[in-house]
């Protein structure tokens, strides 16, 4: 053990260096890692240009984490960094950032006075979380289902409830008999008649703990079991833990992660942004297209050109309209004649003698060098497959959510028998070309000082922003994004210390950015109360939402909430919560990719307290809409604007009734939904199918309740506060829309401010 110092802003971090680490340094993200360095062959750097690199230059982590570190320990051999710190979060975050830097794996350990505190407790801390252990396993047959029953000990704290409590207490005062396992099963299965056989066919597993006196039931309907518990319970001395069947994993990932890529991250890095008579890199931007439900621009960067998603529109076959796709060519073939233009505009030319002396500076045959998609919602992934069949060796910049859900919506996977491969070429080829990108990934050029880095977005699942640096001069594209939290996703205010500001130039989402929320906490809170009050008198809620964003989050906030208004207030009246097929393959996606989500869900699903698993939510498709029959559900479908599919025969039963409550969330533009919330009493699916609609409509009743994932201008102005742009320019809104924008940034310190103008060339450095 050698212990040495190092200086770091005026004070000395012990640095102790040690042959080998202790196996509990070893955790199992840490064995993953050595095996992805071994793999990729990342080089270990020597712990003097680590330290001296991490301390002085790497602005991913924070002058606050370096100042509370206390003591940093190594092994050489181990390849492992201990830094002792109470606040190490941001370190976590970055981890596999610091990884391919560094070549280390940073463990992080709280200081010793924390470890006393918490030595103290461990006798008793051991003690409750004893490791579970089966102890038998077998299967009870039930008509034509084959139930797994298995015996374990060791109950997890997860079914140690209050209503747990209740009950043993009940058993114990009352001295009531615990059944033989064998014998309650056989009655309740074959006997009772509390439960009804529909319930029974929906168990799925059943695990039980003898000492405990709780048998868990993991089934997809539990309605008359949990009306009936304390009848249970008294009846065989048992508590019955009635829980859901676990979402499990996405299909469709499973599928996608067995496409060998043709590009990875190390791809750019030999690929210079230069010609040889350039002395700067070039930075210029030209929007594609600019419609609200549209997006897509062209960065260039020397000699690349990068897409910054490709929302586009498709040929009109009736009215023979060229697409979208044909301004991209054009941008492509006109480039050189743009970029003369636009240099001889900056030097004052007015005569065409040096045209050919300008030329030869120019790129050559310019071409699509890469794809970057934020995420994937329609308005940004709409020409993907059409571009990839023109370009079909261009690498895709996206992460790996955006990607499964993108394929999930588009493609047509979900109708296919097999579900072992994705077998349409079209999207196979797609897959192949993307590079995998996440929050904090960095694509490195040839020329030292230019990179692109890529930021977590909010917004929704895997969505992304994307700087691009060359020398001196930062670009951002934040994509569609959110600054705050909503559950149970992060917003981009955690992540935006990871990047280096000033921003020279911010390209930023305008969709709401005139609009004013309020606080969304409020919001939530009042939905929320006309929930409650509908739960109360049994009436149905149906909610309009997209169903990889919004419909999640409405979900698990809901469900959060009803179930701390059961367990603290007795709540008897808790409304099940349905969601449509579409909803739970998003949820399947989240479930299987947790690891890249970036919020508490993502914690509670490793923890295996998955909220998704709860009994308290339905999966629905068009034969199974019986439920519709019966009160106080809360319905979640898709799309929000009615505008088709399954969620039309649902509105065609809960908008009859003006005891039913509907909300439509985030934008609003199609019919019918357009309509309602323009003050209409009739719904028109076509021209032979209406339907009166008297529900209690929340969007007419109390317009300022908002809920949307794009953000607003106080979102706005915490970005423009914490990036310091010189200049800011926007998109997804028309130019109308955004006068009074402007100008409000403007007063917020920002000296340039501008609106895109539809395919022209901006050279911005």
């Amino acid at each position: 053990m050698i212990v040495e110092e190092f200086k770091f802003s005026e004070k000395k971090i012990p640095i102790e260096r040690r042959e080998e680490i202790s196996s509990s340094y070893k955790i199992k993200s840490y064995e993953r890692k050595i095996r992805y360095m071994e793999e990729r062959k990342i080089p270990q750097k020597d712990i003097k240009d680590v330290l001296a690199h991490f301390f002085n230059i790497n602005k991913n982590i924070s002058r606050k984490t370096k100042d509370s570190i206390s003591k940093i320990i190594f092994s050489q051999k181990d390849r492992i960094l201990i830094i002792i710190t109470p606040s190490g979060k941001d370190i976590i975050l970055n981890r596999e950032r610091l990884i391919k830097d560094y070549g280390w794996f940073f463990f992080i350990e709280m200081p010793e006075k924390e470890e006393k505190v918490l030595k103290k407790k461990k006798p008793k801390k051991e003690k409750e979380r004893m490791e579970e252990k089966t102890i038998s396993t077998e299967e009870f047959r039930f008509e034509e289902v084959i139930l797994p029953l298995k015996q374990k000990e060791n109950m997890r704290a997860l079914y140690r409830t209050k209503e747990y409590n209740h009950y043993l207490k009940i058993i114990k005062s009352k001295e009531l008999p615990q059944i033989p396992i064998k014998d309650v099963l056989h009655d309740f299965f074959f006997k009772d008649a509390l439960v009804p056989v529909e319930e029974k066919k929906g168990i799925r597993k059943i695990i039980y703990y003898q000492k405990e006196k709780v048998i868990v039931i993991k089934s997809l309907i539990g309605d008359e079991m949990y009306e009936n518990l304390e009848n249970l319970v008294k009846k065989y001395g048992w508590y019955f833990y009635i829980t859901g069947v676990p979402v499990g994993k996405s299909e469709l990932c499973i599928a996608i992660d067995k496409i060998e890529k043709k590009f990875d991250a190390e791809y750019f890095s030999n690929i210079s942004l230069k010609n040889d008579n350039d002395k700067d890199i070039r930075v210029t931007i030209y929007p594609i297209v600019l419609k609200p439900n549209h997006n897509c621009h062209i960065l260039g960067l020397g000699n690349l050109n990068i897409l910054l998603d490709c929302g586009l529109s498709e040929k009109d076959e009736i009215n023979e309209i060229e697409g979208d796709l044909r301004h991209i060519e054009d941008y492509l073939q006109n480039l050189p004649r743009y970029l003369l233009e636009e240099e001889k505009f900056r030097k004052n030319i007015t005569t065409d003698d040096q045209d050919d002396l300008i030329l030869e500076k120019i790129s050559k045959n310019p071409k699509i060098d890469a794809i970057f998609i934020s995420h994937s919602h329609y308005d940004h992934v709409s020409g993907l497959k059409e571009l990839n069949k023109l370009y079909p060796e261009v690498p895709i910049f996206c992460s790996r959510i955006t990607l499964d859900l993108y394929l999930l919506r588009d493609s047509n996977f979900l109708k296919q028998e097999n579900h072992d491969e994705i077998e349409q070429d079209e999207y196979r080829n797609i897959v192949r070309n993307v590079i995998y990108v996440e929050n904090g990934t960095k694509i490195n050029f040839k020329e030292k000082n230019s990179f692109l880095s890529f930021f977590h977005a909010g917004h929704m699942p895997g969505a992304l922003m994307m700087l691009a640096k060359t020398d001196d001069f930062k670009f951002l594209y934040t994509g569609d994004y959110t600054y705050i939290d909503i559950t149970p996703f992060a917003g981009t205010r955690r992540f935006l210390e990871q990047i280096s500001h000033p921003i020279d130039y911010l390209l930023i989402d305008g969709t709401a950015a005139q609009e004013d929320f309020g606080n969304i906490s409020d919001q939530f809170h009042s939905l929320i109360l006309f929930l409650e009050q509908k739960a109360e008198y049994g009436d149905n809620s149906l909610i309009g939402a997209d169903p990889s964003s919004l419909a999640i989050s409405f979900m698990l906030i809901f469900w959060r909430y009803f179930r701390k208004l059961q367990l603290r207030r007795g709540f008897e009246k808790r409304p099940n919560i349905y969601v449509d097929m579409m909803v739970r393959k998003n949820i399947q996606v989240i479930n299987h990719r947790y690891e890249y989500i970036y919020g508490p869900i993502s914690r509670l699903i490793r923890d295996k307290a998955n909220p998704f698993n709860s009994i308290k939510f339905r999966w629905f498709d068009h034969p199974n809409l019986d439920f519709l029959r019966k009160k106080n559900n809360i319905i979640i479908s898709h799309p929000p604007d009615l505008s088709y599919g399954l969620i039309r025969n649902i509105i065609n039963i809960i908008g009859r009734s003006p005891h039913n409550f509907v909300f439509l969330a985030g934008s609003i533009h199609e019919s019918p939904g357009a309509e309602l919330i323009g003050g209409a009493n009739e719904i028109q699916f076509s021209e032979t199918w209406k339907m009166p609609f008297r529900a209690f409509l929340l969007n007419t009743f109390a317009p300022h309740i908002k809920i949307k994932l794009h953000a607003d201008k106080n979102q706005l102005r915490e970005m423009i506060k914490n990036l310091e742009p010189k200049e800011v320019c926007f998109f997804h809104q028309s130019a109308k829309n955004l006068t009074d924008v402007v100008e409000y940034v403007k007063e917020l310190g920002v000296e340039k401010v501008s609106l895109p103008i539809k395919r022209k060339l901006l050279v911005l450095n």
